[in-house]
C-alpha cells in the first residue's frame, strides 16, 4: 500500500476510534478480512497495514476484536487452510486461547479422540475474546506428534472473565472438562508459528502506540503546567524523562520497523520486547510528569499504564521472550548446566 493510502487508512481509524459511538472499530472499519487476500473477499492488506491500526488501538486503548478476530483468528484460519471458516470466525466473533498458541507444546490442554475429527479436550487455558460476547474458542493442543487447531462452542466450556488490570483487554481463563471439539487442521504447526509472529508484532504495535500516546500527552502539559512561575518542561528533571522516553520511542519504532520488513520471528520478539519497554516506561513517566492530576481515576494516564503491563504478560512472559532473543544470538541459559 502507499504512503498515501496508509495514511488515509491511519485517518480512518483515528476517526473511527475517535467517533465515541461505542461500537467496535472493526465492525465500523469492516477490517475483518483485513490479511485475506482480495480472491477471497478480503482486502488483500499486509503486516504493515495491521502494524498500522495496532499502534492506532494502542494510542487509544479501547475494548477492540481486532487482535483475537483480524489478527489471531483469521491468520490460524488462513494459514491452516481453513479460509471457508474465516466468515463464521468474524460473524460469530471467536475466541482464541492464548496457552497453545504462545506455548505449542504444552500439556495444559490435551485432547482425547473420540471419533472422526472429533475430540475431548481437557484442562485450563487463557484466551483472548471480543467485546461482543464469542460464540466459539480457537485452540492449539498438542495431537501426537503435531499440533491440531481445533474448535469449541464457548457453551461447553466454564469462561470466566479474568480479574485484570485491563478490563478492555478481554481476557478469559477457560476451564475445559471433556470439551468436545472439532478439528480444524491437523497439522497446524505453522499456522500457530504464524500466528503467534503475528501477535508479537501487532502487540508490539500497540505499546508503540502507548507510548507515542504518553509522550505527546506529557510533552503536551509540560509545555502549560508552569510551576515558580515556568513552564515544568523548562526544568532539567523533565526534560531529561521527556528526552529518555524519545529515545525509547524511536527505539521502539525502528525496531517494528525492521521486524515487519524482515518477517523474521526472532525480530518479532525483539520489537515486542523493545515495543514493551518504551510503552511501560513512557506510561511511567506520563502519570509523573503530570504529579497529582496523573494518579486520579478521571485522567486518562492511568489506562496506558493498565494497557501497557497487561500486553508485557498477554504472549508470554518477559523471561521467555529474553531467553528466546538470547538463543537467536547464540547464548543459551545457564540453567541446568
Amino acid at each position: 500500500m502507499s504512503s498515501d493510502r496508509l495514511d488515509d487508512l491511519r485517518c480512518a481509524v483515528r476517526q473511527a476510534i475517535s467517533s465515541g459511538s461505542g461500537h467496535d472499530v472493526v465492525d465500523q472499519l469492516d477490517v475483518g478480512g483485513l490479511l485475506l487476500d482480495v480472491a477471497h473477499g478480503g482486502l488483500g492488506m499486509t503486516e504493515r497495514e495491521m502494524v498500522m491500526v495496532g499502534e492506532e488501538l494502542g494510542r487509544n486503548p479501547v475494548a477492540s476484536s481486532f487482535l483475537p478476530v483480524v489478527v489471531l483468528a483469521a491468520t490460524l484460519l488462513i494459514e491452516a487452510g481453513a479460509v471457508d471458516l474465516l466468515a463464521s470466525a468474524a460473524e460469530k466473533r471467536h475466541a482464541v486461547a492464548l496457552t497453545g498458541l504462545v506455548e505449542a507444546s504444552t500439556d495444559a490442554v490435551t485432547a482425547a479422540k473420540s471419533g472422526a475429527g472429533r475430540y475431548l479436550l481437557r484442562g485450563s487455558a487463557w484466551a483472548l475474546t471480543t467485546p461482543v460476547p464469542a460464540e466459539e474458542l480457537l485452540i492449539a493442543v498438542p495431537i501426537g506428534e503435531t499440533v491440531g487447531l481445533l474448535m469449541v462452542d464457548i457453551a461447553d466450556v466454564r469462561a470466566t472473565p479474568a480479574n485484570e488490570l485491563d478490563p478492555q483487554r478481554g481476557l478469559l481463563c477457560v476451564d475445559l472438562d471433556r470439551a468436545p471439539a472439532r478439528l480444524v487442521a491437523d497439522n497446524a504447526t505453522a499456522a500457530v508459528r504464524t500466528g503467534y509472529r503475528r501477535a508479537l508484532l501487532a502487540v508490539a504495535a500497540e505499546q508503540l502506540g502507548v507510548a507515542r500516546a504518553c509522550l505527546e500527552m506529557s510533552v503536551d502539559y509540560a509545555k502549560t503546567r508552569t510551576q515558580f512561575g515556568a513552564p515544568i518542561g523548562s526544568f532539567q528533571a523533565i526534560k531529561h524523562r521527556l528526552a529518555e522516553t524519545l529515545l525509547d520511542v524511536e527505539m521502539a519504532a525502528g525496531v517494528l520497523e525492521q521486524a515487519v520488513s524482515s518477517r523474521s520471528f526472532d525480530d518479532a520478539e525483539l520489537a515486542f520486547v523493545v515495543g514493551t519497554r518504551a510503552a511501560t516506561s513512557a506510561a511511567q513517566a506520563g502519570i509523573h510528569i503530570h504529579g497529582g492530576t496523573g494518579f486520579t481515576w478521571e485522567h486518562s494516564a492511568h489506562w496506558y499504564l493498565r494497557r501497557a503491563r497487561v500486553n508485557a504478560t498477554l504472549l508470554g512472559s518477559a523471561g521467555a521472550h529474553r531467553e528466546a532473543i538470547a538463543a537467536s544470538a547464540g547464548i543459551t541459559s545457564s540453567k541446568g548446566s
